[in-house]
């Protein structure tokens, strides 16, 4: 029996969870060695085991079903125990033996970081989730989110934009309709740009509950996730909870004190399971990528005007610049532009460079 085989009938046996299927995959070495210790049961460790395992023949039907729709579907198999499956992930205690995925992705050797947050964003929160991601995209990151609405979609919409690899985890199996309908386009450009994975096989109907499986994978497949805005009961604290339950680093945005969208942040940084974030600067030392590529580490404020966000992006990909290009490059007068530069100067944004030139700090 090789591997993909292997792991779809530990799939298929009913009372066979990942973390029981894990315990069996350590205590025989693989998954394909689960079966090939059967004609010796004393290998099993218990009766109840021994039976499900008896029964491994009777899903071979389904297997080949699956298999089928695998190839119809255009789907990639991740193993567990292969080059090709996540490490995060395969330390996770749950780890399922097998993912479904469509698109291709480098999986090694690659920063990961899930960006989660409300389904109703307020302006601050999806105008900070860009200028984060906007300031990590020199390190390379993969962005990993749920593909819902909201903080969701900004961020993997930031990552295309930005030509990040970027992960969409659904919540339901391959071949049924994307969720939510409206974003099917975006799921294709993410398949082309970078992954969408499931562990759901085609007979699991579409269930709520698949939204806390799916928010286990989330926090399962990133060395770190960012909560960008979610209310006291949000199912982005759910993802919280699973991030923190593997050791994972974790970190929420601060909001305004009156913010409906900001108190489960709030109690995730008050109850000091997560690490507060007001700076990129914060954020990358945070994860421990500061000097793996040395990109100019850049404060980004989250509370500019939007002439200042506009001025200090054209600083950020132009470098130093003349307080009269940027007034010509934004339709501006002079006095209108040192305004929102003496504004930029006292939050310590820009500094002033002698002839009128000004630069990032």
């Amino acid at each position: 029996m090789n591997r993909l085989t292997a792991c779809l009938t530990l799939r298929l046996l009913p009372g066979i969870g990942p973390i029981t299927a894990q315990k069996l995959v350590h205590t025989y070495g693989s998954p394909e060695a689960i079966f090939d210790a059967q004609p010796h049961p004393e290998k099993v460790p218990n009766e109840r085991l021994r039976k499900l395992l008896e029964k491994a023949r009777s899903v071979q039907k389904e297997v080949a079903s699956i298999k089928e729709w695998m190839k119809k579907e255009a789907l990639i198999p991740l193993l567990w125990g292969t080059e090709a499956y996540p490490l995060a992930l395969a330390r996770c205690p749950d780890a399922p033996l097998l993912l479904f995925c469509r698109g291709e992705l480098d999986w090694e050797g690659r920063r990961w970081l899930a960006v989660v947050g409300t389904r109703r964003p307020s302006a601050y929160g999806e105008k900070s989730c860009r200028a984060l991601l906007e300031a990590i995209q020199p390190y390379n990151p993969v962005i990993v989110s749920g593909l819902a609405y909201g903080i969701d979609a900004v961020a993997h919409q930031t990552a295309l934009d930005l030509k990040l690899d970027t992960v969409a985890c659904l919540p339901h199996a391959f071949g049924q309709p994307i969720y939510p309908a409206p974003h099917q386009k975006l799921s294709v450009r993410i398949a082309q740009q970078g992954a969408l994975v499931s562990d759901f096989i085609p007979t699991q109907g579409f269930e709520r509950g698949h939204f806390i499986q799916r928010n286990r994978l989330i926090a399962g497949l990133c060395e770190a996730t960012l909560v960008i805005e979610t209310g006291e009961k949000g199912g982005s604290l759910i993802t919280a909870n699973f991030a923190s339950q593997y050791d994972r680093e974790l970190y929420a945005l601060p909001g305004p004190i009156h913010s409906q969208q900001s108190r489960g942040c709030h109690a995730l940084i008050q109850s000091r399971q997560a690490e507060l974030i007001d700076s990129v600067e914060v954020l990358i030392e945070s994860l421990g990528w500061a000097g793996l590529q040395n990109p100019k580490q850049i404060r980004i404020p989250l509370d500019l005007s939007p002439t200042g966000e506009k001025l200090y992006k054209r600083m950020l990909h132009n470098g130093k610049q003349s307080l009269d290009k940027l007034a010509k490059a934004e339709g501006l007068s002079i006095s209108e532009t040192a305004i929102v530069l003496m504004e930029l100067e006292m939050k310590k944004v820009v500094r002033p460079l002698p002839g009128k030139y000004f630069e990032l700090r």
